[in-house]
């Protein structure tokens, strides 16, 4: 039964306008608007807390304070244990804390978070009252937090809302859980602390439950089918006829496909490199081996760039297969078409050009998609409809932290290639505030001399926002330095962007001004020095792939990243680590997961209470709890089990 909040004792025609504007219209709706934290206390995970933002923590001093002086201002550091990290706490200019703060004391700290050195620089630090009521921060404006409490106390004393249990019984007695009502009564309405970290718990389990019922729901079927009859002894030939030998990711991820071939049904799987890392020449030869089995691959990239990028690297290792090229530009298209429908071709890499209905294929064994996160999901489904066996391999370049990689594909479905190939030179990376741009104008200097390639990337063509663009940079660089000059972005035709790239690559010692279209596919062994401009506006993980377009021959490579804003601690990071994975989870912190899956699905990654990257435990859990019910005879007629059953067939976002 649905209670209407205009019987609640408190709730008069001003107060129901608001909650009506912020979405609440019954008094379910109003108790799953559960508070956004807790005065004195903020019991949001630190994993959540974004750069520079000011919070106010509870933990227990775990080192003794010591006192540090300097010529600009003295200041007290100690470390501090929140739940279940400890971080470090800095004070400035309060030395009698050394005095007053002892290592177990039980503080609460208010201060600003520094989320790459997981530190807080404190504004106040005083000892916890435990006799201080802890109280819910709605953040409704137009209704005080204490208005909603009683409220909400009102609808729980009435019994005056229906909250049903939506996990399985067996379940809940397992992992100890508390009931889904009385864990809401605890959220809103707290004595201790405690409730509401097991509260917490309890939706944590819950959201992670129902994360796994739709990942299942969003995952490619697996249709039985014949394992694939490769000639293994052609593959072996061709590994062998690579000029450089395999490293052991690759060839670790070759070995994943190939035992996936081998199975009696289709298969999907998740590439994932980082930048240089050679995931492409992995689907070369797991797509050789589908064409000596007699059977088709279809492989699409997001751009023609990139298409055109992937036609000639296969033609070059793969001379006696029949390689068609299919994109916007492709003449005699028609033709083409049809000779792709009788198998008069064996591979075909193209663009969205694929998915069109008369595009038919005799055979097709394999799907490669690269950079599967630029494509929508209905496209990607368009193009797997074509194949009878419906194999899959997604190719990308941005890498997904190892978490959430394993929720989407599934852990037994994702391989990784982190290692770079022998002799490859790490990127030197360098933070420079804009005044000192005359220091990268020298550098742009000394690399066309050496008949080098530079790029430059902007974060717009034109922009109000930030002064340097295409337009701006363009014009700096004309006057500073003397060498050719390109332009890449969106506005222009494919034509244009075609043959603007063309010639900055057989133009040695040029410059190249782009947006982000430069982001993936790019493979110049001549390019070896770029800066990016506003560097602040663009994530970690886009940054390191931006600086991947360098560094890909055995030349030293410099990228620069230049900003005009107080953004040191997030730009120096990427001079320290070149691991694009560990750069993924932080931007997984501060960005969310539309940066490595697309918005279509990143969709159902919104929690409340869930980190998926602290939360990786809980995630395993209920990944092998889904699994276990859906093996269950009775899980289609079983009444239970209904709820969950509509989950998966329907497809529905709980």
């Amino acid at each position: 039964m649905e209670y209407k909040l205009d019987t609640i004792k408190g709730v008069g025609p001003s107060i129901l306008r608001i909650l009506r504007n912020e979405g609440i219209w019954s008094t379910y709706d109003l108790i799953c608007r559960v508070p956004k934290s807790y005065e004195t206390f903020s019991i949001t995970s630190l994993d959540r807390a974004h750069h520079k933002e000011v919070i106010t923590v509870s933990g227990i001093i775990s080192s003794a304070p010591k006192l540090i002086r300097s010529v600009k201002a003295d200041r007290v550091v100690f470390d501090v244990k929140l739940n279940e990290e400890t971080i470090e706490v800095v004070v400035f200019g309060r030395g009698y804390y050394v005095k007053t703060l002892t290592v177990g004391l039980d503080v609460v700290i208010k201060g600003t978070f520094d989320l790459y050195l997981r530190k807080i620089n404190a504004s106040s630090i005083v000892k916890r009252d435990l006799s201080i009521p802890i109280k819910p921060i709605y953040g409704i404006e137009g209704i005080y937090d204490r208005t909603l409490s009683g409220i909400i106390s009102n609808i729980f004393e009435s019994n005056q809302v229906d909250i049903y249990e939506t996990i399985p019984s067996h379940l809940i007695q397992q992992y100890r859980l508390i009931d889904r009502k009385e864990a809401f009564k605890m959220l809103h309405l707290p004595s201790e602390m405690k409730e509401i970290y097991a509260a917490e718990r309890r939706f944590k389990y819950e959201e992670a439950f129902f994360l796994q019922l739709q990942v299942i729901a969003h995952q490619p079927s697996q249709s039985k089918r014949p394992p694939k009859n490769y000639q293994i002894d052609c593959v072996r030939s061709l590994i062998d006829s690579l000029p450089y030998e395999l490293t052991l990711d690759q060839k670790e991820a070759t070995n994943d496909i190939f035992r996936d071939f081998k199975r009696e049904f289709a298969s999907y799987r998740l590439i994932q490199g980082d930048v240089g890392s050679g995931k492409t020449l992995v689907s070369l030869i797991a797509s050789y081996a589908i064409i000596t089995a007699g059977e088709q691959v279809a492989f699409m990239a997001p751009t023609e760039l990139l298409a055109n990028q992937h036609y000639q690297v296969f033609q070059t290792y793969l001379k006696d297969v029949k390689i068609a090229l299919l994109t916007g530009k492709t003449k005699h298209k028609d033709d083409m078409k049809e000779a792709i429908k009788k198998h008069q071709y064996d591979l075909v890499i193209g663009t969205h050009a694929l998915i069109e209905e008369d595009v038919l294929f005799d055979q097709l064994g394999l799907i490669v998609i690269d950079e599967q996160h630029k494509f929508g999901v209905s496209t990607r489904e368009e193009l797997i409809k074509k194949s009878k066996s419906k194999d899959v391999l997604y190719l990308t370049a941005t890498p997904i932290p190892r978490t959430l990689a394993s929720i989407i594909f599934g852990n037994s479905h994702v391989s990784v290639i982190q290692s770079k190939p022998k002799n490859r030179l790490p990127v030197d990376t360098i933070y420079l505030q804009k005044s000192e741009i005359k220091t990268l104008y020298d550098a742009i200097r000394d690399t066309v001399n050496r008949k080098e390639h530079v790029f430059l990337v902007v974060p717009g063509i034109t922009s109000t926002k930030v002064t340097d663009n295409i337009e701006s940079v363009y014009e700096d660089i004309k006057s500073a330095v003397s060498a050719p000059i390109f332009i890449l972005h969106g506005k222009l035709s494919d034509d244009e962007k075609t043959n603007m790239m063309e010639n900055f690559i057989y133009t040695s010692g040029s410059i190249l001004i782009s947006t982000t279209m430069i982001e993936v596919g790019i493979d110049i062994p001549t390019a070896t020095l770029m800066g990016i401009y506003a560097a602040e506006n663009f994530g970690l993980s886009q940054l390191h792939q931006l600086r991947g377009r360098i560094g890909r021959g055995q030349l030293h490579s410099t990228c620069y990243l230049v900003s005009e804003k107080d953004d040191i601690e997030r730009l120096h990071l990427l001079s320290k680590i070149n691991d694009g994975f560990k750069l993924a989870e932080y931007d997984l912190i501060e960005r969310g997961p539309g940066d490595f899956l697309g918005a279509e699905q990143s969709g159902y990654l919104k929690f409340k209470f869930l980190d998926i990257l602290k939360d990786s435990a809980i995630l395993i859990e209920a990944q092998k709890n889904v699994k276990d019910i859906l093996k269950r005879p009775d899980f289609k007629t079983n009444p239970a089990y209904k709820y969950l059953n509509r989950t998966i067939t329907e497809k529905v976002n709980v």
